[in-house]
């Protein structure tokens, strides 16, 4: 008989210091450490040798006012997994097709229940220069979080008559939790019928995944 592996418990001490350093990053300023312990209902003391760790680690750094921010490793770590992935140069050529005729295009991952953009360029923005994290968004007013959600469709379009527009979402494969998003003004040439433009956005998602493993493996240059 086979012998089947209980799954492993998890170890809170470092699921405490990712919730901090996510914390830190994504507050877009620098937080203390008293800001933090009581943002995340963690012991003050607890907090700072975290704080300490993640210091030491070079994933935080503290400014003058002994305020943490985030520190250069975390910046390694986010072009090695970038790297790694190639999403974004395997997204760009896809999206540009919509940006270019005028819609605005996302790039987004769902956490809990936020959506956080690695890409966002409007109409009138440049697409290259619109990759990194921007703002998080509630899952719930965006159409990738509603395609990444766990009992979400794979696709969908929805019209927001209080900012005349229309859009759409899909989802990219079924484990990497990215979704994409093009939106139109209403009256756009493409916004009509939405049920095409929709297809046409379910195989821009198909072809970044298509792009991805053919990426995978090959190093930026």
């Amino acid at each position: 008989m086979k012998d089947t592996m209980a799954p492993a418990q998890p170890n809170y001490s470092i699921l405490r210091g990712i919730n901090v350093l996510q914390e830190v990053i994504g507050a877009g300023r620098p937080l203390g450490s008293r800001e933090i312990s009581r943002i995340l209902g963690i012991e003050h003391s607890t907090v700072n040798r975290i704080l300490g760790t993640l210091v030491e680690a070079g994933m935080l750094q503290q400014n003058s006012e002994s305020k943490y921010l985030s520190g250069p490793r975390i910046h390694v770590l986010s072009a090695l997994s970038l790297n790694a992935s190639r999403l974004i140069p395997s997204t760009l050529p896809v999206l540009e097709t919509f940006h270019s005729q005028g819609a605005l295009v996302a790039l987004g991952t769902l956490w809990h229940d936020t959506v956080v953009y690695l890409l966002h360029a409007k109409a009138d923005q440049d697409l290259a220069h619109s990759a990194g994290v921007h703002e998080s968004y509630p899952a719930n007013k965006s159409v990738i979080g509603h395609v990444l959600m766990p009992d979400g469709p794979a696709s969908m379009y929805e019209d927001r008559p209080d900012l005349q527009e229309r859009a759409w979402g899909a989802r990219i494969g079924n484990k990497e939790n990215m979704g994409i998003a093009v939106v139109l003004p209403f009256g756009h040439p493409l916004a009509d019928p939405p049920q095409q433009m929709l297809r046409l956005v379910e195989e821009a998602a198909a072809r970044i995944q298509v792009n991805m493993k053919h990426a995978t493996g090959i190093p930026l240059r």
